[in-house]
């Protein structure tokens, strides 16, 4: 999906909707009415995790991960929407333009690596779901820059787009982190699946699997997804 040059001078969110319009994919889907429902009802609990999390955290941080709580950056969500995702920092330095796990692996430090093998980095994004910028399961949402070059190089990456993106999803589970463009083609067949398939039985199916991998990790037990 090939831009003109001078289209390049916009931003990449700009970018990004343009795309959208010129995919005629930016239009809504029908969302099943339980989407959000679900989202604020599952999240209650969450929240409680996410603060006993964070008060560990802000004890352990400055003897393990020394610099600040949170890391915070700009991603893509529905039809485009660009908004600020929050998780705990497991990385030492600043923004990097790294997009796969294995082009980081040297930044994280030992603590870091506990919370991203637990996803509990992943907690503080219970608040973009309270504010509507994600879901619970969806796919997961990347940087502009990012998807721009995807939705260059990937069929039918800008349907992804119709939906809210989510903390943990189909795609997720069955990949996990990739690393190249080739295996985000290949997470892409998911995360579409989901989005065709979409149902509240679904949702509680990759919320339970999620569950089941999270808590295992905890207790350093490799589990996998049975999905």
């Amino acid at each position: 999906m090939a831009l003109d040059p001078a289209e390049h001078m916009l931003s990449e969110a700009e970018l990004v909707a343009e795309m959208l319009t010129q995919a005629a994919l930016s239009q809504e889907l029908n969302i099943p009415p339980y989407k959000r429902t679900f989202d604020l009802l599952v999240s209650l609990p969450l929240v409680a995790c996410f603060l006993f999390s964070l008060f560990w955290v802000v004890i352990l941080n400055p003897f393990f991960n020394k610099g600040r709580i949170f890391f915070v950056q700009e991603r893509i969500g529905q039809n485009g929407k660009v908004f600020k995702i929050r998780k705990f920092r497991t990385m030492v330095g600043g923004l990097s333009d790294a997009r796969f796990q294995n082009e980081e692996k040297n930044r994280i430090t030992g603590f870091g690596e506990f919370l991203r093998r637990t996803r509990i980095d992943e907690l503080p994004q219970i608040w973009n779901v309270f504010v509507g910028d994600m879901s619970l399961i969806g796919p997961r949402p990347e940087r502009p820059k990012f998807v721009v070059e995807y939705m260059e190089r990937i069929p039918n990456y800008a349907r992804r787009l119709a939906v809210r993106p989510g903390i943990s999803g189909l795609a997720q589970l069955r990949h996990g982190y990739t690393s190249d463009v080739a295996g985000t083609g290949r997470k892409l067949r998911w995360d579409l699946e989901y989005i065709n398939r979409m149902s509240f039985r679904l949702d509680m199916v990759i919320l339970g699997e999620t569950a089941r991998i999270v808590f295992g990790r905890m207790f350093f037990i490799e589990v996998k997804t049975k999905l």
